[in-house]
């Protein structure tokens, strides 16, 4: 765990931010029905530039948090990972809610980074006084599932949405 680190989102890092973005291709399995949406940098879809998204997720403080996953090697970018205090700061439907969302960078998936990212953001959410975390995606996302049964999670049970046409697995892990 020591390779990485998350360090909460700053202007130091907003072309980093846009490159990490542009790695997303627009068929990419999605975890929202939202167009352009990368889980993790949660709402940087409805600005125009990654420094207003910033000056947002300002705004949001102590109720949404938004880290990047550093490698101290060489200070780039592999993921990104959003927290939420409460899961009103999700989404309308409760159901449908989750403390953190997380996504790694496309050319750096399959080398455990998820588990690392995921345990290093359940330490924030500890650290932020919640004694459980609710974590969701898609039934299909094998590689989310490992990652949060690998920390700890407990299958909670599926939805399936009408309006995204998408099946989601909940799962809890408790901070305790």
């Amino acid at each position: 765990m020591n390779d990485i680190e998350l360090i909460e989102v700053s202007p130091e890092y907003s072309e980093q931010i846009r490159e990490y973005a542009a790695e997303f291709s627009s068929d990419q399995m999605k975890a929202v029905p939202e167009e352009g949406r990368i889980p993790g940098l949660d709402n940087l879809e409805e600005y125009d530039s990654v420094e207003k998204w910033l000056e947002y997720c300002k705004k949001m403080t102590g109720k949404t948090a938004w880290f990047l996953s550093i490698r101290k090697s060489d200070h780039k970018i592999i993921g990104a990972l959003i927290l939420r205090r409460k899961l009103e700061y999700d989404d309308d439907d409760p159901e449908f809610c989750s403390h953190i969302g997380y996504s790694v960078r496309p050319s750096e998936r399959m080398k455990g980074y998820a588990a690392k990212q995921l345990r290093l953001g359940l330490i924030k959410a500890k650290e932020a006084g919640l004694k459980t975390v609710r974590l969701i995606c898609r039934d299909i996302n094998t590689g989310s599932i490992r990652t949060i049964l690998a920390n700890g999670g407990r299958f909670a049970g599926s939805i399936y949405g009408e309006e995204s046409g998408m099946t989601i697995n909940r799962y809890d892990i408790s901070l305790d």
